[in-house]
């Protein structure tokens, strides 16, 4: 089910009906101090109510939900605004306003999803992509009042439109499409884009020399099919880091290091993109063309991971894509137990070599 449909209890109700009913008379969103005393008075805590509604999104934002406020993670700004996203108005009842104000932002995103189409026809230079909220206004024949209210909601409307007030402009958000008729499809897509996917199983790994057979085989069968081995050695004082179990961070990032490296040196023909693993599907490809396409693609963003995961010491600020690397391969984020994540990684690395080396040999002609 939609956690952003789902009915609210009564503090939850109480909060958007008064954070709607400021909205609705005056055209913005009242501060925070506002609406904790109203709150206050019905004997809500604010602060904890705002925190109980669902939200979907990664773990670096307090991502989508039906009310958003300014300040801190858990500690709304007193004089900062309490404001309502689409999904707060889907809970505003038997109120007609809400509803229009929904149904114009759902047609201004389709909007800004159509002009996106203009790149299709420049390859090489930007076109312009952004809509102007105003025009959009005047075109669709809306009272001029609404114009105010839909960009007051716009703002925060980030998974559907990226809403500048500056220019008054909008453009495509994070959904790769937003043409929807319906608040219903609107907040089902936010809910499947932004839900994190359900992480991948930690893999067993039991056999200490499993990974580096792996990476012989596939060399071995690139040599007999493609008739060029893939595998830059590197130093046998190195490359055995790869059988050697870790204790702490520092072994965990020397044993990624070394992987990292040995996948980025694949002896693959070209130069563009600079890492040999990223230049081994168009090869592999070009090279075997019965090759089962998907399951090389597959292994080699599965592989790319690691890549990801190896960068997070480099750049250590997080980022969806590094969350997205430890759930692919079943690490906790952040990692805490350095042994069982590097077996993880070693045991996907080998599951995913040995799925590439299995479909070079399947291809061979």
């Amino acid at each position: 089910m939609n956690s952003l449909i789902d009915p609210l209890d009564g503090a939850q109700q109480r909060l958007v009906d008064i954070v709607w009913s400021t909205f609705a008379e005056h055209g913005a969103f009242p501060a925070f101090f506002y609406v904790k005393y109203l709150m206050q008075r019905d004997g809500y805590d604010a602060a904890a109510v705002l925190n109980s509604f669902p939200a979907v999104g990664t773990l670096l934002t307090r991502g989508y939900r039906a009310v958003g406020w300014w300040g801190a993670s858990h500690h709304p700004d007193l004089e900062g605004p309490v404001s309502l996203t689409i999904a707060g108005l889907y809970h505003v009842h038997d109120d007609r306003a809400a509803k229009e104000i929904s149904d114009a932002l759902l047609a201004f995103m389709g909007e800004c999803s159509r002009a996106q189409e203009a790149i299709l026809h420049s390859p090489f230079t930007m076109p312009h992509v952004d809509v102007s909220l105003d025009n959009y206004v005047k075109t669709a024949g809306l009272a001029p009042g609404h114009m105010r209210r839909l960009a007051e909601v716009a703002k925060h409307e980030w998974p559907g439109v990226h809403y500048s007030e500056g220019s008054g402009a909008g453009r495509l958000g994070w959904l790769g499409t937003a043409e929807f008729s319906t608040v219903e499809e609107y907040l089902a897509a936010v809910d499947a884009a932004l839900s994190p996917p359900e992480p991948s199983a930690a893999l067993p790994y039991r056999e200490p020399r499993a990974l580096l057979r792996a990476i012989n085989f596939l060399d071995v069968t690139s040599e007999l099919v493609l008739g060029r081995l893939l595998v830059a050695r590197p130093p046998m004082d190195r490359s055995s880091l790869l059988a050697l179990a870790v204790e702490d961070e520092a072994e965990f990032q020397a044993g990624l290091v070394v992987l990292t490296e040995i996948l980025r040196d694949f002896d693959v023909p070209g130069s563009t993109p600079p890492s040999g693993l990223s230049r081994l599907e168009s090869h592999l490809i070009a090279q075997l063309p019965t090759i089962d396409q998907p399951a090389v693609r597959q292994a080699v963003q599965s592989l790319d991971q690691i890549r990801i995961l190896r960068n997070s010491a480099v750049h250590p600020k997080p980022s969806p894509r590094l969350l997205a690397a430890h759930q692919a391969l079943g690490l906790a984020f952040p990692v805490r137990d350095f042994t069982a994540a590097w077996d993880s990684v070693r045991a996907h690395a080998e599951r995913e070599l040995h799925r590439m080396q299995e479909v070079i040999q399947a291809a061979r002609p």
